[in-house]
């Protein structure tokens, strides 16, 4: 699972986005760009294949199908962005702490995330001591199980029933990515 940070000045940064087996970065090289807006960091390890930007771009130019999946996933990666962005604005920290393990659980296709609460803190934009609360209160009530350096997923429904609407908004938005690609 690769995260895609926003940078601020002062060296802090926040998640905008995540990207798994079902996804690229760096897949808007393929139609031109060559600068990225932001920094993409592995968060998970797993097996990932690269292709150089002369190439994917060779390739997307010579392939309307391709182009066109390139461009509905350069979309939904914006609406990704876009739906972070409102999210945390908008929704309260337990919420978004059940989405974005549930996004990275897809992601990862496993209950078992090697993540810690620190790493947490700083994707989510929060102090480790308020998420260490929440965390807790998730734990308690059976949804999740954390240990040092790992979360356990435990009740997966009752987490999407705790989480935000940007939850499923997201999730349905990367399914109409392939759906038109399946076509």
């Amino acid at each position: 699972m690769i995260s895609l940070l926003a940078l601020m000045q002062n060296g802090t940064s926040v998640e905008t986005a995540t990207i798994g087996h079902e996804g690229a970065a760096g897949a808007g090289s393929g139609l031109g760009s060559r600068t990225s807006p932001y920094r993409a960091v592995v968060q998970i390890k797993g097996t990932a294949a690269r292709i150089g930007t002369d190439s994917f771009r060779k390739a997307v130019t010579e392939s309307v199908s391709l182009r066109d999946l390139v461009v509905r996933y350069s979309d939904h990666l914006m609406m990704m962005v876009q739906q972070s962005a409102g999210c945390n604005a908008l929704h309260v920290l337990e919420a978004r702490l059940c989405r974005w393990l549930l996004q990275t659980r897809d992601r990862s296709d496993s209950d078992v995330l090697p993540l810690t609460q620190e790493f947490l803190s700083q994707m989510l934009g929060v102090r480790r001591t308020t998420l260490t609360v929440i965390a807790r209160a998730l734990q308690t009530t059976g949804m999740i199980r954390y240990r040092r350096g790992k979360i356990e997923i435990v009740n997966r429904a009752a987490l999407e029933a705790k989480a935000c609407e940007c939850y499923e908004v997201v999730r349905r938005g990367g399914e109409e990515v392939f759906l038109h690609a399946k076509a």
